[in-house]
C-alpha cells in the first residue's frame, strides 16, 4: 500500500496490483482531497473507474471537459490521458479502481467493447457501485480467509452493475422498476427518516432508535458500512441537494433557504454549499437563470 502524501490530499492511499491471483485488478485507491486540489494528466494501461462519493470534480480528457457530481462514475479509457487541468476542484472524496477489462474474461471483454463503442465518459447516478467498491476495499486492506475469492466477487459484481447501468442508459432494460431496499431494514428506516426531516439536524440517538439499533455506536458503524458515509454527512448531503433545488425559486432568498434547511446562517450554508458543489448558492442560482 502507498499512502498518498500530498499537501492537496487530506488522506488517501493506493494499492498497485493488490491481488497476485487477480492481475486484471491493476490498482485500487481512495482519497479525500482538499479544496483547490488538482490532478495532473496521466494514463493507465487498462480502464480506470472513479466514483465520487462527496463533492464535485472536473475532468479533462481528449479535449473534453466533464463535470462529475456525487454518485457519478467517471470512466478513463486505456492510454487516455485524464486529469483535472489547472483549475482547482472543491473538496471531494473519490474511490477508484483499475481493471484490465480486455483480459477479464468474457464479461470484461463484453463491457470493454460496449464502453469503447459508446465512448461514455460519465455514468451518472451510479451510487449502487459504492457499497461494492467499499466492500472490495475492506477485503484488500486486511488479510482475511478467502480474501481473493471475496475480491473476485466484488469485481464481478462491479462489472455486472456497470453493464446493468449501460442497459438502462441505452434503453435495453425494459423491466419496470420495482421498489427495493438497497440497505438493511434498520438503515433503510434511518435513511427514510433522514429524507423526511431535512429542516434541522437530527440527534444520533433518535436515528438509532428509528433503526432499532442496539446502540448508537453500532448504528453509526452499520450506517457507514452500508451507505459509505456517516449519518451526519449523508443528512448534510440531502439537505444541500434540497436547498439547491429550492434556489430555483426566485421568491426565496438565500438566508431563508439556509434557515429552512437547518443551517445556522447564510454564511454557514454558503460555505457548505461551495464545498459540495464548487460554487456559491448565489452563483449557482445565477447559472440556472441562463
Amino acid at each position: 500500500m502507498q499512502v498518498l502524501r500530498d499537501p492537496q490530499i487530506i488522506s488517501g492511499f493506493v494499492y498497485e496490483n493488490p491481488v497476485d491471483d487477480l492481475p486484471e485488478l491493476t490498482h485500487f485507491g481512495e482519497a479525500l482531497c482538499c479544496d483547490g486540489h488538482y490532478l495532473k494528466s496521466h494514463d493507465h494501461m487498462g480502464f480506470e473507474f472513479l466514483y465520487l462519493s462527496r463533492g464535485q470534480a472536473i475532468w479533462q480528457a481528449a479535449g473534453k471537459t466533464t463535470v462529475q457530481r456525487m454518485g457519478d462514475l467517471y470512466v478513463a479509457y486505456p492510454g487516455e490521458g485524464h486529469g483535472s487541468g489547472d483549475q482547482g476542484n472543491p473538496e471531494s472524496q473519490h474511490l477508484w479502481v483499475g481493471i484490465d477489462l480486455d483480459n477479464y474474461g468474457p464479461a470484461g471483454k463484453r463491457l470493454a467493447k460496449r464502453l469503447r463503442k459508446s465512448r461514455l465518459q460519465l455514468v451518472p447516478g451510479c451510487d449502487e457501485v459504492e457499497p461494492v467498491l467499499r466492500s472490495c476495499m475492506r477485503q484488500i486492506v486486511s488479510p482475511r480467509a478467502r480474501r481473493t475469492e471475496a475480491i473476485r466477487a466484488c469485481v464481478a459484481m462491479f462489472v455486472t452493475l456497470l453493464e446493468q447501468r449501460l442497459d438502462t442508459l441505452e434503453g435495453r432494460d425494459e423491466t419496470p422498476a420495482k421498489p427495493h431496499l438497497p440497505y438493511s431494514y434498520g438503515v433503510q428506516k434511518a435513511v427514510s427518516f433522514l429524507r423526511q426531516n431535512l429542516h434541522s439536524r437530527l440527534p444520533l440517538a433518535d436515528l438509532a432508535a428509528v433503526a432499532t439499533a442496539r446502540s448508537v455506536p453500532h448504528f453509526c458503524t452499520q450506517f457507514r458500512r452500508e451507505v459509505g458515509m456517516t449519518p451526519a454527512a449523508y443528512h448534510l448531503q440531502l439537505r444541500l441537494e434540497a436547498a439547491r433545488e429550492a434556489l430555483r425559486q426566485p421568491t426565496y432568498d438565500v438566508t431563508t433557504i439556509a434557515l429552512t434547511y437547518g443551517f445556522s446562517s447564510s454564511q454557514h450554508f454558503s460555505t457548505q454549499f461551495k464545498r459540495a458543489f464548487g460554487v456559491t448558492p448565489r452563483g449557482w442560482r445565477m447559472s440556472t437563470r441562463g
